[in-house]
């Protein structure tokens, strides 16, 4: 009985010891979780034409027309809360961020996260970076030097990342340029987004020392959220 006791010990401290993998709720849709249009944006409202009706209030953000489509400005110290919902929480499913912007400046673009996890995405002396933390560390991601990183201020560029279990990818206008392995898939609640100008530093930034919440300034013409 002795015996018994001791190996029960033993495997709970072996267990406790594994890494915490995210559990996926399966009681939430899959498909476009968010997608703003801006083209139709009415009366400081930006409808979400995805699964679920949203309405994003503009706030101090404005619209501006260029080359015949409406897209949204971000001035200095400006910034966006997109409203929360159940809906636009990361479950442990594939988690696929996708956004045209043009950037005039450094800065936060976009973040989700609650206090312990989530993603961010800023420019950086140029550059195009982002920020993952799904687990117990926060993971830089950025075109590798060695092949040559690609300045894309004040000019249009597709940014697209994926998360999921095990594997985290950046691209930018389609092409892969960085990639993690081996870290949990993002899940959690209380995952809040925003756009520009940040209150504080998001939970994936909170430890870096060459960051601010500052945002950028340009616009951003497409916005999607993807769940599959």
């Amino acid at each position: 009985m002795k015996f018994k006791t001791t190996s029960l010990a033993l495997a709970s401290i072996l267990l406790a010891a594994l890494p915490v993998r995210a559990a996926i709720r399966d009681d939430l849709p899959k498909g476009l979780m968010l997608n703003m249009d801006f083209e139709t944006a009415r009366e400081g409202l930006i409808p979400s034409k995805a699964l679920y009706p949203l309405h994003v209030p503009m706030g101090e953000l404005g619209l501006e027309w260029f080359h015949g489509r409406n897209m949204l400005a971000v001035q200095p110290e400006q910034g966006l809360d997109i409203p929360h919902s159940s809906m636009l929480e990361p479950n442990g499913d594939e988690w696929v961020v996708t956004l045209r912007a043009i950037c005039l400046t450094d800065g936060l673009i976009v973040s989700q996260a609650n206090g312990t996890h989530g993603f961010a995405i800023y420019m950086k002396d140029g550059h195009i970076s982002a920020r993952v933390k799904t687990g117990a560390t926060s993971f830089l991601m950025q075109e590798n030097e060695r092949y040559g990183r690609k300045k894309v201020i004040n000019r249009w560029v597709t940014i697209e990342l994926r998360i999921r279990e095990n594997m985290a990818i950046l691209y930018l206008n389609r092409e892969r340029v960085a990639m993690v392995m081996d870290q949990p898939a993002l899940s959690g609640d209380n995952q809040r987004i925003r756009i520009g100008e940040h209150r504080a530093l998001p939970a994936p930034l909170a430890r870096t020392t060459d960051q601010t919440p500052t945002g950028f300034t340009g616009a951003i013409n497409s916005f999607k959220i993807l769940r599959q």
